[in-house]
């Protein structure tokens, strides 16, 4: 951000003014200039008027290295600074107001002023710290500061860090402001998320959403801030409502997803994600079809879940697919393709799921009257720790029914 009206034309008038008046009877002996330092300021305004910046520096740097009263020095030094703003000089103006104000010779409501001119320099330069010392000696002495200097205040917090801060700064423009503009409220909200303040975020986009109900992303932010919170429930309402404005993206869409199957409502994950990945604002992507078929699967849309998996083993021929769609066949009570698909997946030894894949077949060609099948299949579940009881159950079950059959 350059200087340009952060110095209020009123403010820069007003002092330039006061400093050059000539001396009265009634003004006190230490602010007194003598008739050639108020002949040469006045000649430097005036060419200052005329754009002749160049003339009005020099006449003055003649009269910085002359033996003049500390007062004449700051007036001098002052005027040099509002030379240098004009002539867009603004670390030599800066310079030049310093030393003004560390003479400690003018009026204390000229150094006041000349305190928040300096530290809008710093500001513009991103001399931060140093910024702060001018700004909160100003603070200390200005009697009801405007909301925009709580702002000013806001942004230099936030350069450094100081979080905390910047948000008090931000309150108090607000709450001083009739009109708080909209970029207060969400450098506010920024705060907050960098103090990890979700609660206070959430209160503040709620508000916000009511004075801007047209600002799409404050309701995408309101959503994701009560997932922090965890209220989940909540969270799922504003995402409808988003939805319903047709304001959802592909990461929105997933995360409502994920949000109706966390709260037990499958049919409507696999529909919208199913609908999302049809109109193509959700990637056909594996990863996307994964979390489908797994919608479909716990919404018990078993033929659908099969459909979508089916797709996924065209795309990767992944063992872990094939032992998902037996999963589903067996769910479905369909023995022999189910026996079919997770013969596929135990070809693969490094199956993650082949103890459990062995105990489906077992128990799935039990089922199917293909006795043999299944006893080769369970005395593979039984030879690890997490089937094997499971799988001498339906051993003990499978002896049985074949003491039947021979007797």
């Amino acid at each position: 951000m350059r200087f340009n009206n952060l110095i209020s034309v009123f403010y820069c008038t007003a002092v330039l003014l006061f400093c050059i008046s000539p001396a009265t009877a009634e003004q006190e002996d230490q602010y007194l200039l003598s008739n050639n330092v108020y002949e040469v300021v006045s000649d430097s305004r005036e060419l200052m008027d005329q754009n002749e910046f160049n003339q009005a520096e020099s006449k003055l740097k003649e009269l910085l290295s002359m033996d003049i009263s500390p007062y004449e020095m700051a007036v001098v030094n002052q005027t040099m600074g509002y030379v240098y703003i004009a002539m867009e000089k603004y670390s030599q103006a800066t310079s030049a107001f310093i030393k003004s104000v560390e003479l400690n010779a003018m009026p204390d409501e000229v150094n006041h002023t000349i305190n928040f001119i300096i530290a809008q320099l710093l500001a513009n330069d991103d001399r931060n710290k140093e910024c702060l010392v001018y700004l909160n000696a100003w603070f200390a002495k200005e009697t009801n500061p405007k909301p925009e200097a709580h702002m000013m205040a806001a942004t230099i917090y936030y350069r450094l860090g100081d979080f905390g801060n910047m948000i008090l700064q931000i309150q108090k423009a607000i709450d001083k402001s009739g009109k708080p503009e909209q970029g207060w409220y969400e450098m506010l909200l920024a705060g907050y998320y960098e103090t990890n303040d979700h609660k206070n975020a959430a209160a503040l986009l709620e508000k916000m959403i009511r004075q801007y109900p047209g600002k799409d992303i404050y309701w995408l932010q309101l959503a994701t801030t009560y997932q922090l919170l965890k209220q989940y429930k909540k969270a799922l309402a504003i995402y409808e409502l988003a939805l319903k404005k047709n304001i959802l993206g592909e990461p929105e869409i997933i995360q409502l997803v994920h949000l109706y199957l966390n709260e037990g409502i499958p049919n409507k994950a696999a529909r919208l994600l199913n609908d999302g990945i049809n109109r193509g604002s959700v990637v056909r992507n594996v990863d996307n079809l994964e979390l489908l078929a797994n919608s479909w699967q716990l919404a018990r849309e078993y033929d659908r879940a099969t459909e979508v998996l089916k797709e996924l083993a065209k795309i990767k021929n992944d063992s872990g697919i094939y032992f998902r769609i037996g999963q589903v066949y067996f769910e479905q009570e369909n023995w022999q393709n189910a026996i079919v698909s997770l013969e596929l997946a135990i070809k693969d030894e490094k199956l993650i799921n082949i103890a459990e894949a062995w105990l489906l077949i077992g128990i799935a060609a039990y089922h199917n009257n293909d006795l043999s099948r299944s006893a080769k299949a369970l005395n593979q579940a039984i030879s690890y720790k997490n089937t094997r009881e499971q799988a001498q159950w339906w051993l003990n079950k499978l002896g049985d029914r074949m003491n039947e059959k021979s007797s």
